[in-house]
């Protein structure tokens, strides 16, 4: 008889050890794995900084909120006409005859209810995307052709979002052979 209380109160135990590990693991999961220091990481990923900007220094967005398409520009209004239209405007008044670097460009930034580009960040990576350093007139060009008003659609309601924007243009030998996305 001894015997059977002995393994009843050991498979108890055996029962009550591996619900407070299930219970425990699942706490841990929730509440500790991700500690996240909220004085350190202030924003979110993505975030464009209005204080650490390359471009347009008086730049004003329309409201507080995030700009719509946060993470990707899923706005499909973003462009005046459309992306085709956007991407002859850029190959037909970009001189690439002065230029012969190879990489990547990527430009993210904010449009704002007023069409007005802003809060612009500037990365630039070569074949192997490792950071690197393209002519400052081709990096300019490209943006002064992005930039312009007249590509992006001006909201007629003030009250409207701004709207995140990135695009990447490929460059090879100083010729844009792709704009993504």
């Amino acid at each position: 008889m001894k015997k059977w209380i002995k393994i009843l109160l050991y498979s108890i135990l055996g029962i009550v050890l591996i619900l407070f590990g299930i219970i425990g693991y699942i706490y841990y999961q929730y509440e500790w794995k991700y500690d996240v220091n909220s004085e350190k990481h202030q924003y979110d990923v993505g975030y464009l900084s209005s204080e650490n900007r390359d471009f347009a220094s008086n730049f004003k967005r329309c409201n507080d909120y995030s700009p719509i398409g946060y993470y990707s520009h899923v706005d499909f209004n973003v462009f005046d006409k459309n992306k085709a239209q956007f991407k002859r405007f850029i190959q037909s008044n970009f001189n690439s005859n002065l230029y012969t670097d190879s990489g990547m460009l990527n430009l993210r930034f904010i449009i704002n209810c007023n069409g007005e580009v802003g809060d612009m960040e500037v990365n630039q990576l070569n074949k192997d995307y490792q950071i690197t350093k393209f002519n400052n007139n081709l990096v300019e060009e490209i943006i002064q052709l992005t930039v312009e008003k007249e590509n992006w659609v001006i909201s007629d309601n003030k009250s409207d979002n701004d709207k995140y924007m990135y695009l990447i243009f490929r460059l090879e030998d100083g010729k844009i052979t792709e704009i993504l996305p």
